[in-house]
């Protein structure tokens, strides 16, 4: 599982950068990665919207990391 520590960066500077980062990494064949967001709830809501709009589904880690997310492919 492919990880990214979203930590220190602005809300800005997450949506500039994660769409292209799971996308580029899905495409070489990566299906699920963690997210570390730290507990904030407004940057887990953005990394929820951003992965959502990129057909992308983000879900609280249950690795018992509550400050990261798990996301995979949105398969409906």
């Amino acid at each position: 599982m492919l990880k990214i520590d979203l930590h220190g960066l602005t809300y800005a500077k997450v949506e500039d950068i994660l769409p292209e980062w799971i996308i580029t990494n899905y495409n070489k064949g990566h299906d699920d990665f963690e997210i570390i967001t730290g507990n904030s709830f407004k940057m887990k809501n953005l990394v929820k919207k951003i992965c959502s709009e990129n057909g992308f589904i983000a879900v609280e880690n249950f690795n018992g990391n509550s400050g990261a997310l798990t996301v995979g492919i949105n398969k409906i």
